[in-house]
């Protein structure tokens, strides 16, 4: 084995230390870890059809205005209309004889943007968009809203025939219970 002096000695534990160091820094070895803020990214879909010269599915960062959506697909200001802001999957038809309507979009494109159904106002032809939802069960849930009124939870679809925990837990991903307004 070799022998090194005091010096050689003490330039290697110094180089040795040096790279402890380097790799410590590197690693950030010591430092409590510091989560970049997190940012959730919820964009609000917007339809537009009709007489507008671009129609189409539009995204926003935020709800928009009736009047914001209209500018988007270059369609005019609709004046007397309400200006409130419009939520995600919202269609908005705008017509030559009149204010614009604003609805829901039809079940598939809200599955298809990743936008949940609401149980309590979907049509059959929504909910037949559901996976393993057929034309006989969907139908046999709009039966048993029409007759009991309402879901109050999505959980409530078990007491409907032919939905057991199995077919609850593949659907309920995909609806929601949307609150309920003086108007409903």
């Amino acid at each position: 084995m070799p022998k090194f002096s005091r010096s050689q000695l003490g330039v290697i534990l110094l180089l040795g230390a040096a790279l402890l160091l380097f790799w410590a820094w590197r690693g950030h070895i010591g430092l409590p870890y510091a989560a970049p803020p997190a940012r959730t990214l919820n964009p609000v879909f917007v339809e537009v059809s009709g007489k507008v010269s671009r129609p189409g599915v539009y995204t926003f960062p935020d709800p928009p205005t009736l009047s914001q959506v209209l500018a988007q697909a270059g369609a005019a200001a609709q004046p007397g209309q309400p200006n409130a802001k419009l939520s995600s999957g919202s269609k908005v038809e705008v017509t030559t004889d009149g204010p614009c309507r604003v609805s829901r979009m039809v079940g598939p494109q809200l599955l298809t943007l990743g936008l949940a159904l609401d149980l309590n106002h979907a049509t059959a032809a929504d909910l037949e968009a559901l996976p393993g939802i057929g034309p006989v069960l969907a139908q046999r849930i709009i039966d048993y809203r029409q007759s009991r009124g309402p879901f109050k939870n999505v959980d409530d679809l078990e007491n409907v025939s032919g939905i057991g925990p199995k077919k609850l837990a593949q659907i309920k991903p995909y609806l929601i219970i949307a609150e309920m307004t003086d108007n409903e």
